[in-house]
């Protein structure tokens, strides 16, 4: 599973199929049909794809730095008691395989069945609600990873181990490369997992709902227990995820509005319109 990125990304188009064929009881590939004749759609995930580009351009920007600011003592002074504990008190072989596969596996897999769940559903509201806040969870965190850098928690604390290499011994060389080693303020890894959540529970499936409520809270504990992020960082993700789908259900709300005004919808398909 852990042996390339490649097989990563091989095992999470894997469980997206399954788990998605498993909520809907419905053929994964129909989305493709789906996203037929979908323009409006087009524009919004491109938007998205930029957004994501431009993280990966903070990351290339950011490497260019000489002598790069480092505010990780200011969480250090008032954490550095309670992060071993948690780690020390909880640390167990077959948890820490847990969490790692949750942290690289689920993370992006979450992500993977929403777009694909709301899609096959006719669920447009909560389709573009889902775009337009992980763009903002985005738009918002990058500009703290350019000015307000924070290491992981590992790398200023002597007493907190990185776990994730005890699972996947090539995270530094290959997955690395999409995460920043400073990027921690605020952390999108709750702030995102988070606002799936949240956009989650409006879904008239309870099984949908069931495998978000169970994954995220192990998502958001094993940024902590793997070692990666202080306290500080999960809260300033929960309340980016609070903003961020709060705001992108008010834009939804207010397209939904604007277009039923001009009697138009506001997506050209023969199921749903967005409403």
């Amino acid at each position: 599973m852990y042996e390339s990125m490649a097989t990563i990304a091989l095992t999470i188009t894997i469980l997206t199929i399954v788990l998605t064929y498993l909520i809907n009881r419905k053929n994964p590939f129909r989305v493709f049909s789906t996203l037929k004749n979908q323009k409006q759609l087009y524009f919004h995930l491109a938007l998205l794809a930029i957004i994501l580009f431009l993280n990966k351009l903070e990351l290339q920007l950011e490497s260019t730095f000489t002598n790069p600011a480092d505010f990780s003592g200011l969480f250090f002074s008032y954490e550095y008691t309670i992060l071993p504990v948690i780690q020390s008190t909880f640390r167990y072989h077959l948890l820490t395989e847990i969490t790692t596969f949750f942290y690289i596996i689920m993370f992006v897999t979450l992500i993977a069945i929403s777009l694909v769940t709301y899609l096959l559903n006719g669920e447009w509201k909560l389709l573009y609600t889902f775009l337009y806040a992980i763009g903002l969870n985005y738009i918002i965190a990058i500009p703290f990873y350019l000015f307000f850098p924070i290491n992981e928690a590992w790398v200023n604390h002597p007493d907190i181990t990185f776990l994730i290499p005890a699972v996947y011994p090539g995270f530094e060389s290959q997955y690395r490369n999409i995460s920043g080693l400073n990027n921690c303020f605020p952390s999108l890894h709750n702030s995102i997992s988070l606002t799936v959540l949240l956009i989650s529970t409006r879904s008239s499936s309870f099984l949908f709902r069931s495998v978000f409520y169970i994954s995220v809270p192990i998502i958001m504990f094993s940024t902590i227990y793997l070692g990666i992020h202080w306290l500080t960082d999960m809260a300033a993700g929960i309340l980016l995820a609070m903003f961020a789908t709060w705001t992108a259900s008010q834009i939804t709300e207010k397209i939904i509005l604007r277009e039923k005004r001009k009697k138009v919808p506001l997506i050209n398909s023969y199921e749903s319109p967005l409403e």
